[in-house]
């Protein structure tokens, strides 16, 4: 299995382990990070026959709303790859992440009203929502209650213009926007950011085929471009249990009690996902890397972002791993298991409580002589388990499949 490191470099999981010389099994030819001709290997003979894994955690309802949620997911991408607005961006995230579990089909305006997560963000225009305020200016009062008459029919606007039409005139506007268009296409290529987008849009560039000679592009960015119908295709259930058991078995053939689990959407219970979060430890408190020829970080996390693919089969995936030591292994695996909506309300309650919630620990959070809010990495508080790091912040514990906020 071929992994691709954004750096340039080449890892490979295979009899030997993660590792980064390039050759695995019996020897073939192979394309190298750089584009050159090499020698990789393939997983040959009867080494591992693995069987599908159709099992899921959890029953997951039908989304009953996708006619929304669909256009929803493309507005998401348009703010986040193209325009670089993070917080518009999320807000349709949470949207979505509320209208594909709702047990009915959205067919009138009331059937919004009070939902979670649908909020400022999803109205159809601020500049609209100011001037209906203003016409009904006449007393304070009366303009604080014509404020919220206005706010919540405008939240569901955008929601019922899909139900009634199919369509959404924002996005719609987008789709015929030049700038957004070629923009938005870039930025959904693998290895390139918002910033870089928009700086190969100035470069007079349009299309994928235009950035083909494009000289600024780091070898990362390259294979995303080559395969970004691949990694823009979602993985089935059954397919990402095949490679979590092949990392796993392989990793134990060098390191034995070496713990794999596949985090994400996966962990989630989720039937199809985007890429693979492969969260790494080991219970005897070993320290691990992916292999690659770099330093471990300075408090013991590696991390390895690149691109597989499962033997005998010819489509790409991403793949990230992340290897903790196991004192900071239930952290990762909050993290790493998502959803951004639980992970935001978590950081935000440790804050409220004064301390710093990452993937590395929970830190108690002072104050210096300065009034500045100061973290203290050395004493963090001890949470063996992800029900510790819940418990200690006062959160209902939540199981894996929960967590689809």
């Amino acid at each position: 299995m071929d992994v691709i490191h954004r750096g340039g470099k080449v890892g490979i999981v295979g009899p030997k382990g993660i590792t980064s010389d390039g050759h695995e099994g019996n020897e073939s030819q192979s394309q190298n990070v750089d584009g050159s001709e090499g020698p990789s290997r393939k997983f040959g003979g009867n080494l591992i026959e693995l069987s599908p894994n159709q099992s899921s955690p959890s029953y997951t309802p039908p989304n009953l709303n996708k006619n929304v949620t669909a256009i929803f997911d493309e507005l998401k991408s348009i703010y986040g790859d193209a325009l670089g607005s993070d917080r518009r961006s999320f807000s349709y995230y949470k949207a979505n992440s509320v209208l594909e579990k709702l047990p009915f089909k959205i067919t009138r305006p009331d059937q919004v009203k009070g939902l979670p997560a649908i909020g400022k963000s999803i109205r159809p225009s601020d500049t609209y929502c100011f001037k209906m305020i203003l016409s009904g200016e006449k007393k304070k009062e009366r303009k604080r209650e014509n404020t919220q008459i206005i706010r919540t029919e405008a939240i569901s606007l955008p929601i019922m213009e899909i139900v009634k039409t199919g369509k959404s005139s924002r996005l719609e506007h987008f789709k015929h926007d030049e700038k957004v268009k070629a923009v938005s296409l870039f930025g959904a290529v693998w290895g390139i950011g918002p910033s870089t987008a928009q700086k190969l849009y100035d470069k007079g560039h349009r299309t994928l085929e235009d950035l083909q000679h494009e000289e600024s592009l780091t070898s990362a960015q390259r294979f995303g471009l080559k395969f970004h119908d691949d990694i823009n295709k979602k993985i089935p259930r059954h397919k990402v249990a095949d490679m979590k058991r092949l990392v796993q078995i392989q990793s134990e053939s060098v390191t034995p009690g070496i713990s794999v689990l596949c985090g994400g959407s996966y962990r989630r219970g989720k039937e199809m996902v985007g890429d693979m979060d492969m969260v790494v430890t080991h219970p005897d408190g070993k320290r691990l890397t992916v292999g690659m020829d770099h330093k471990l970080e300075e408090r013991g996390v590696d991390t390895y972002f690149g691109l597989c693919k499962y033997p005998g089969r010819e489509q790409r995936h991403r793949i990230d791993f992340k290897v903790y030591p196991i004192e900071k292994y239930s952290f990762g695996l909050i993290a790493w298991t998502g959803n951004d909506v639980l992970n935001r309300r978590l950081r935000l309650l440790a804050e409220a409580k004064r301390y710093k919630l990452d993937d590395h620990g929970l830190f108690p959070v002072m104050r210096d002589a300065q009034g500045e809010r100061v973290m203290d990495r050395t004493s963090g508080v001890p949470c063996k388990t992800e029900k510790d790091v819940f418990d200690k912040l006062g959160f209902p514990w939540l199981e894996p499949h929960e967590r689809n906020l």
